[in-house]
C-alpha cells in the first residue's frame, strides 16, 4: 500500500550569463567593481518596469552617476547602508528580468557581479526552458547558457508565484507603483523611515491620493489571503 503524502514536483531552472556592458547594471558592476542585487520588479504606471536593487560595495552616487550616462535608464537612491544601499532603476529599454518575467518563468536570481550578469529563472518543464532559452538568445545575443538542470520541489511550483502574480494583476499600475514606492521606501517598517508626505511629494500626487491608494492595495491583498465568506467573523 502507498503511503499517502505530497508527490514532489519537478522544476527547471535554467541560468544565462551576461558580460556585455551595454546592460547599464552590469556596465556599473564592472565600473566600479560591485554587486547588485535585483529585488523586485514591477511594471511602471507610464511605460516600462522599476526594479529595485540592493548594491554592495560601492557608493551609491558613483553607480547613479554611471547610469545616468545611459540612454534608457533613470535611476535613484533609495536607501543607504554602509558598504552600499537601495537603489530604483526605471526601466525602458531592454532587460534580461524583463525578458524573463514577459516569458512566464520566475526570476530566481538577477545579479551583476564586478561585470558578470547572472540570470536564473525557473520553468515547469524542459520544454519551456528550451523556448526561453530560444527567446533569450534573440533578445540578448550576447548572453549565454550556463546550466540548465532540475530539481524537485515539494510544494507545487507557481503556488506562490502565482498568489502573488494574482495580486500584481489586482491592482491597477499606479496602485503598484505607489506601493511599491511605499514599501521600498520604510513606510511599512517601524519606525517608518519616510512619511507618507514625503512620498507622496515624490510621486507628485496628494497625500489624500497616496493613502487612497495604499489603502486600495491593502484592502486587495487582504481580501485574497484571507478569501472567507464565514459570516461569523463579520461585526454587526
Amino acid at each position: 500500500m502507498k503511503r499517502g503524502g505530497r508527490r514532489p514536483k519537478n522544476a527547471v531552472e535554467v541560468e544565462f550569463r551576461v558580460y556585455d556592458p551595454s546592460y547599464p547594471f552590469i556596465d556599473a558592476s564592472q565600473a566600479e567593481n560591485c554587486r547588485l542585487d535585483l529585488e523586485v520588479l514591477f511594471p511602471h504606471s507610464d511605460d516600462g518596469f522599476v526594479e529595485y536593487f540592493t548594491l554592495n560595495g560601492a557608493p551609491p552616487e558613483r553607480i547613479l552617476d554611471r547610469i545616468d550616462r545611459t540612454d534608457g535608464v533613470d535611476a535613484h537612491l533609495v536607501a543607504r547602508h554602509d558598504d552600499g544601499g537601495r537603489l530604483q532603476f526605471h526601466v525602458r529599454d531592454r532587460c534580461v528580468a524583463i525578458t524573463v518575467v514577459d516569458f512566464g518563468a520566475i526570476p530566481r536570481l538577477v545579479e551583476a557581479d564586478s561585470g558578470t550578469g547572472r540570470i536564473v529563472a525557473e520553468v515547469s518543464s524542459r520544454t519551456e526552458a528550451a523556448e526561453l532559452v530560444d527567446r533569450f538568445g534573440r533578445e540578448h545575443p550576447t548572453a549565454t547558457v550556463d546550466d540548465c538542470y532540475s530539481r524537485q520541489q515539494s510544494t507545487p511550483l507557481f503556488a506562490h508565484h502565482d498568489f502573488k502574480q494574482t495580486v500584481i494583476d489586482s491592482l491597477t499600475d499606479r496602485q503598484r507603483e505607489v506601493f511599491l514606492v511605499a514599501y521600498m521606501n520604510g513606510y511599512y517598517d517601524w519606525p517608518r523611515k519616510h512619511e507618507a508626505t514625503e512620498l507622496a511629494d515624490k510621486l507628485d500626487i496628494t497625500l489624500a491620493t497616496f493613502s487612497q491608494h495604499l489603502r486600495a492595495v491593502e484592502g486587495t491583498i487582504f481580501s485574497l489571503l484571507l478569501d472567507t465568506d464565514d459570516e461569523r467573523v463579520f461585526v454587526e
